[in-house]
């Protein structure tokens, strides 16, 4: 991206990566942590699904996929992406964030809009949610199982943007 389309506003989508349909992708740069040190027992023990944990650095999280905006929190602290091949995805930003009554989020993305992954979805401010004492992990659950289709994610570690997360 040249320093004209920053200035005046290229369209984001049109600099994303192609990343197949069957990919999951980082929700942005950090740390893919271990899940069972997320401090909620629902999320660390995977009740609602396949679930990965993320500290991320930047303010922005991305669709890990490509495929349909389902859910959009005006709160800002959730989303769901329905893949092309079914597959439900859950995107929660912090532990009990939802009590911020959208302090601190910006929803991007609206239900129904079709998006690409790696295309951001909510600004964060990280420093009102640790400011107000709550975990910052955001979780990526895979809510909607594909019948016959495994999902397995790649071991903790640093990830980076459009970093393929499923193997």
């Amino acid at each position: 991206m040249g320093l004209f389309d920053k200035l005046f506003g290229k369209n984001e989508t049109e600099q994303l990566p192609e990343i197949a349909d069957d990919a999951i992708t980082a929700l942005g740069n950090g740390e893919l942590i271990d899940v069972t040190t997320v401090s909620d027992d629902m999320f660390a023990q995977q009740v609602m699904g396949k679930t990965v944990a993320f500290k991320l650095n930047d303010k922005t999280v991305v669709s890990p996929v490509n495929g349909t905006v389902e859910v959009a929190f005006e709160t800002g602290h959730a989303f769901a992406v329905r893949m092309k091949d079914g597959t439900g995805i859950l995107v929660h930003i912090g532990v009990d964030t939802v009590s911020l009554n959208g302090k601190g989020f910006k929803m991007l993305a609206k239900v129904g809009q079709t998006v690409k992954a790696g295309q951001p979805m909510v600004e964060v401010n990280w420093s009102t949610v640790k400011s107000a004492g709550l975990d910052a992990s955001t979780m990526l659950i895979i809510t909607e199982p594909v019948e016959g289709k495994e999902y397995n994610f790649i071991d903790p570690q640093t990830v980076t943007d459009y970093q393929q997360i499923n193997k």
